[in-house]
């Protein structure tokens, strides 16, 4: 093989291994993790996602997410939120879908949440019970019930502030 091939070749293997190519980050903040157990459930649901990698930070509430495009970094978004989780996207392109219902309520089933302990029940107990109107919360492994006379909106909203996804029974997010 002559010199002169060679080095192209040399050339063309060298550009290719410095070559940059474009990833989509995202970062979740204020999301729920009072354990292991929350931690290794948002990475393991990212790891369905092919494209898709993530950093969890369980002491700052944060998942960095890297995607190959912003359709991976989405849907590994939307994989985190169908485990349960729900946090504030630093970008303006790829965020979590939130649960809108609004209207008034005196029994609401709310499911969808990550649960995997009693610092995860409590943390849904103490935020729902913040909401004007409610006069009970039975939190449950999978589901968590909510009397009272309330705006459902406000519910689902303290929710997502607590760093859970979460959504009405019956009347579920759809994801992407």
């Amino acid at each position: 093989m002559s010199l002169i091939l060679r080095a192209f070749i040399l050339l063309i293997f060298y550009l290719f291994s410095n070559a940059t190519f474009a990833v989509t980050k995202v970062t979740l903040s204020n999301l729920h993790m009072c354990c292991v157990t929350c931690q290794e459930a948002i990475e393991h649901a990212v790891l369905g996602v092919k494209g898709a990698t993530v950093n969890v930070d369980r002491d700052a509430k944060t998942a960095t997410i890297s995607g190959s495009d912003d359709n991976v970094a989405q849907q590994a978004v939307d994989a985190i939120a169908l485990a349960g989780f729900y946090g504030k996207s630093d970008n303006d392109k790829i965020a979590m879908k939130a649960t809108v219902l609004d209207e008034k309520s005196s029994n609401t089933e709310i499911v969808g949440f990550h649960n995997c302990c009693g610092g995860c029940s409590s943390s849904i107990e103490d935020a729902v019970k913040q909401i004007d109107g409610v006069k009970s919360v039975t939190v449950s492994d999978k589901s968590c019930l909510v009397k009272g006379n309330y705006n459902v909106a406000s519910v689902l909203k303290v929710m997502n502030n607590a760093g859970f996804f979460a959504s009405v029974k019956n009347n579920p997010v759809q994801h992407s």
